[in-house]
């Protein structure tokens, strides 16, 4: 091999090194963001809060979030299930909530993040913050 080849080599490992190791330090310096509960905007409507908070989490987590939405967050605001529901129908598409499944609640009640105090009625728990 020619000199100036071995120079050109060296200079695209230069290259290379500094394209590999320059974004492994951006993606070790960004931050997953985390919304905090005290960070929810309750005052939106309905579609952007649904697509802002919920549209991302799985079944349960969208349902404790539209409850939320519902009660701003009160622990001691109960809300009937035909309520969710009916909000959960608006939004069926897929970026949005999906179809609604009965499940959704009984996994929400395990995980403790919601609590049925009266059959067909629910409010949150402290727990509920966790989903986001």
């Amino acid at each position: 091999m020619k000199e100036h080849e071995i120079m050109e080599i060296l200079k695209r490992i230069d290259r290379l090194e500094k394209a590999i190791f320059s974004s492994e330090k951006k993606k070790t310096t960004v931050k997953e963001k985390r919304v905090l509960g005290s960070d929810i905007n309750f005052s939106l409507n309905e579609r952007t809060f649904v697509k802002r908070y919920a549209c991302d989490k799985s079944g349960p987590k969208k349902l404790t979030l539209l409850l939320a939405y519902f009660t701003k967050g009160a622990l001691d605001k109960s809300i009937e299930l035909a309520d969710i529901k009916k909000l959960w129908n608006k939004m069926k598409t897929k970026t949005l909530l999906g179809t609604f499944n009965m499940f959704y609640t009984s996994e929400a009640k395990t995980k403790g993040w919601i609590d049925s105090k009266k059959y067909g009625y629910y409010n949150l728990t402290n727990e509920w913050k966790n989903v986001l």
